[in-house]
């Protein structure tokens, strides 16, 4: 992701997540789509149609997971400001949870600090629930993310 983001310079960039979950609430981020070309230096639009045939080659990729991994929710980069969740990526993404789409999805929002520190912040979104951060763990040992803090099911059962 970090050399997305230097491709990327000051417009933001950004696609789709795809994760296999490990336990209730922790995902395994498995890989990432990325449109490189719609990104302005305020503003990005997550198409369909180039995200969906990546997201089909990462699928495939980790077929050894099948049924275990699907699309985890989206992400993009604030390469100029805080890497927060403005008011438009907040209603976007409670527009797609609450009316169409997963039920349940996250947004990453990342910002390159200098050549090789990855600031982000992550937000769940649930059908039903207010929007809830969450924590991105990086282990040096593993060499791909764990997302904490999203299990719709769990949730679900507690708002009963």
């Amino acid at each position: 992701m970090r050399g997305c983001l230097k491709l990327g310079g000051i417009r933001e960039i950004g696609g789709w997540l795809a994760a296999e979950q490990l336990a209730p609430g922790d995902f395994e981020l498995v890989g990432f789509t990325v449109d490189l070309d719609v990104g302005t230096h305020n503003r990005f639009a997550s198409l369909p149609n180039t995200h969906g045939a990546q997201l089909d080659d990462i699928l495939a990729a980790n077929s050894d997971r099948a049924g275990r991994m699907d699309y985890l929710g989206e992400w993009h980069s604030h390469p100029t400001f805080a890497p927060v969740p403005s008011d438009i990526d907040v209603a976007a993404m409670t527009k797609m949870v609450e009316k169409s789409g997963p039920s349940f999805a996250t947004l990453l929002i990342v910002r390159l600090l200098g050549t090789a520190t990855l600031q982000a912040t992550i937000t769940t979104f649930q059908r039903g629930l207010p929007p809830e951060h969450g924590q991105l763990i990086t282990d040096h040992d593993h060499p791909t993310p764990v997302l904490l803090g999203m299990d719709a099911h769990n949730k679900k059962k507690e708002q009963s």
